[in-house]
């Protein structure tokens, strides 16, 4: 049962909630850059108060059609790379992602960017039933062979297709980073939850190191100039706090945000870099389009990088926390 598995892994999560917001020093500059990094930006940009949370502004995409064509085809062609890769992690976080949404039998549920239907499959465990929702067929083909019991369709996160105050919780795990507009998916959550209901979302913590890497090792020996649509930040919810004031912009009440520790474990830096090529979209396009020399700078910095994550059996033993954040639709 997915309750007994990952259950111990909610306590161990307080630890880098903790550690996120202290001032404790780190031996990493790598890891104090990316603790550091995205609460400085919402300090610097002088973000207004809500509830005692500090509001932000959540990018989007300047071309949002042509950022969602570009994800969508990625994903036709990358979904089961995906949870061949990174399923393993992802599912991890089910089990606080439903206690945080307050999932509980009898429920009705809506799964939206449901990829290939984690969240989903620990929504029925519980005797609630679920819809799962994403733009790709291919994800949807794929969760309906995963979880035969769950009802899955295509559809628009950022324009659900049901009506006001349709479902007792919501959920997004690891989507909303992958949208144009993630304000707009956010308040239709919003509007989709009766009053009183709960939403939970998960992103990729900025501390961890399972996309991180990518990009530090391209800026560090290739080129980040690579041609693709105008996106949001990946990690622009990458820390409990900006996570918590994104949730607060959307108008979700009881706003809570933290980060919960979670690895992958994968076999060599060479199943690192195929699993981002092969399980990924953006971080794949930037990763592709290195060549030559960079290509190879690229990949040794990689494999240097993740010497320190091997384990006493050999294997990488690579951080990959996520945030999960929670909110409330206040009753009308």
């Amino acid at each position: 049962m997915l309750s007994k598995v990952f259950a111990g892994k909610q306590k161990k999560s307080l630890k880098p909630l903790m550690r996120f917001c202290s001032s404790e020093a780190d031996p990493d500059p790598y890891q104090i850059l990316r603790l550091n990094r995205y609460d400085a930006q919402s300090r610097a940009e002088g973000g207004t108060r809500y509830r005692g949370v500090t509001a932000m502004t959540i990018e989007q995409s300047r071309d949002p059609k042509q950022f969602s064509a570009f994800e969508l085809s990625g994903w036709e062609a990358n979904i089961r790379g995906y949870d061949s890769a990174f399923g393993a992690v992802a599912r991890q976080t089910v089990v606080p992602m439903l206690d945080a949404a307050r999932v509980t039998s009898g429920m009705k549920v809506l799964d939206i960017c449901c990829g290939p239907g984690v969240l989903a499959a620990g929504v029925l465990e519980r005797g609630a039933e679920v819809i799962g929702l994403d733009f790709s067929a291919q994800a949807v083909e794929l969760a309906r062979s995963l979880v035969s019991k769950g009802r899955f369709q295509q559809g628009d996160a950022q324009a659900l297709p049901f009506p006001a105050e349709s479902f007792d919780a919501v959920l997004c795990g690891y989507g909303v980073i992958h949208l144009p507009e993630p304000a707009t998916a956010m308040r239709e959550m919003l509007r989709v939850l009766r009053p009183g209901a709960r939403a939970s979302l998960s992103v990729w913590d900025a501390a961890g190191f399972g996309f991180t890497l990518v990009y530090e090792a391209v800026r560090a020996r290739g080129s980040m100039d690579v041609a693709l649509p105008h996106r949001p930040d990946f990690f622009q919810l990458g820390s409990p706090e900006r996570m918590q004031a994104a949730l607060a912009e959307a108008g979700f009440a009881d706003a809570t945000a933290y980060s919960f520790d979670q690895d992958w474990h994968v076999a060599n830096a060479d199943r690192y870099i195929e699993s981002i090529l092969t399980g990924t979209v953006r971080a794949r396009a930037v990763l592709a389009a290195q060549t030559g020399d960079a290509a190879v700078g690229v990949r040794s910095y990689i494999a240097n990088y993740l010497n320190r994550f091997r384990s006493s059996a050999g294997e990488l033993v690579v951080p990959m926390p996520a945030i999960i954040g929670s909110g409330t639709r206040l009753s009308s």
